[in-house]
């Protein structure tokens, strides 16, 4: 496999499951997954590719059992787009929580430690007050009762314990950036995924589709150049300019540009997102879910509305945007963090 891709040809769905497999059981050597990463990464990860590789992730992760009746979703995005802003999604999933509720839909926000930014989603909850190793168990309890549970990637992953050291040593983006948005611990089949290149979203809209995604949004977010322009900047779906959504639903994939104006949002510098530590982003979601007005609140309401939309509970993201809103403004959101940091210091394993 290693010399059919020097040749510069792909693996197909079926030789990455067999590659994948041997580098998540330990059997492949260090040369040889440094070499399969980097001759992946040289002309950019296939559907195929990137498709088996997330088959056997999927089938060696820890699972989190979903209380019967409730539907899973997910905010978690690919992160690495270095702009240096706010944990978003990690806010967006609590207002998300706050606001479908009442519809029996729950967050199963997936997440890690962040090697590229000032601020992963363990950092910042961590900062807020919530426990990151608990059992199982919890994670359920968080579901049933406060509609959001954090899933900790080292916790539900172990088989990545042998490709860490490749990719830490390696020092650049490869195939395994992309999989944690696709491998969701409790199997949320519904998600928003914020993605660091607006060139990838189709094709990870398509690997959603072939692992049987029933409704997702691919986003990436552009933001201002001086000249006026746009360049692409955030895996969220930004009001400092177009976002471009590949949108999977009903088994067929539309690919569009936002503009966030067009329900009324207002337009914001990324500069006024930007925070320095966890500490900092931590501060700026409890202004948000405090209700306080402004650009943090308005990019949050605006990703926590796609993800009512594909929870299908918001016909659009309009009426998505409204139903945020309301989730901050009623307490719903902040109850939905309140309920998270309280079950998860109960937590005694």
């Amino acid at each position: 496999m290693l010399a059919q891709l020097a040749r510069g040809q792909p693996l197909s769905a079926e030789q990455a499951i067999e590659a994948f497999e041997l580098i998540m059981t330990g059997r492949a050597t260090a040369a040889q997954t440094g070499a399969l990463l980097g001759l992946i990464e040289s002309r950019g990860p296939t559907v195929d590719e990137i498709t088996g590789a997330a088959i056997v992730m999927r089938e060696k992760a820890m699972r989190v059992q979903v209380p019967e009746g409730l539907t899973a979703i997910d905010t978690c995005g690919t992160g690495g787009d270095q702009t240096g802003t706010f944990n978003i999604s990690t806010a967006a999933a609590l207002v998300a929580a706050g606001a479908g509720k009442a519809h029996g839909v729950a967050v199963a926000k997936h997440g890690n430690r962040s090697v590229t930014s000032r601020s992963g989603s363990s950092q910042v909850l961590e900062m807020l007050g919530v426990k990151l190793a608990v059992s199982e168990a919890t994670l359920t309890r968080c579901l049933e009762q406060a509609s959001i549970c954090f899933c900790f990637a080292p916790s539900h992953h172990p088989a990545m314990k042998y490709a860490a050291p490749v990719r830490s040593e390696l020092g650049f983006r490869t195939i395994f950036n992309l999989l944690g948005p696709l491998t969701n611990p409790a199997g949320a089949r519904r998600q928003v995924v914020g993605i660091f290149t607006s060139t990838l979203t189709f094709s990870i809209a398509n690997v959603l589709q072939h692992l049987g995604s029933e409704h997702a949004m691919v986003v990436h977010g552009r933001v201002p150049t001086e000249d006026g322009g746009h360049v692409d900047g955030l895996d969220e779906l930004s009001t400092s300019g177009p976002s471009q959504i590949s949108h999977l639903k009903d088994r067929r994939i539309d690919t569009y540009q936002f503009e966030p104006e067009t329900i009324g949002l207002n337009f914001s510098h990324p500069n006024a997102l930007k925070v320095d530590s966890p500490e900092a982003s931590a501060t700026t979601i409890r202004q948000v879910l405090a209700g306080e007005d402004g650009p943090a609140s308005e990019i949050v309401c605006l990703n926590a509305a796609a993800a009512l939309v594909v929870a299908d509970v918001a016909a659009d993201l309009g009426e998505g945007l409204a139903l945020a809103r309301e989730a901050i403004r009623s307490g719903a959101a902040h109850a939905a963090l309140d309920g998270l940091v309280r079950i998860t210091q109960e937590d005694r394993s």
